[in-house]
């Protein structure tokens, strides 16, 4: 009878020990999960200041050839009221 005592700590701590085992599991898998997240959340932020990027670029652009085209506007203008 003295053995049992021992024996029900023992198996205790085994069960203790697999399912630890299967927390550290499930803890790398989710630890995957997050890094496969935080790359895909970097690759949405580098999009999203290109694409920023390229909506000022386009925005000056569009002011640059506003301006040109009310110049030209004027100097034709201009050159009718001459004719």
């Amino acid at each position: 009878m003295s053995d049992e005592p021992d024996n029900l700590v023992l198996q205790l701590l085994r069960d203790i020990r697999a399912d630890i085992g299967e927390v550290k599991y499930t803890l790398a898998k989710h630890s995957e999960r997050f890094d496969h997240v935080d790359q895909r959340l970097e690759e949405v932020h580098d999009t999203l200041y290109t694409v920023a990027g390229a909506a000022v670029h386009a925005n000056v652009r569009h002011d640059t050839v506003a301006e040109r085209l009310k110049t030209l506007e004027e100097r034709v203008s201009r050159l009718e009221e001459k004719a």
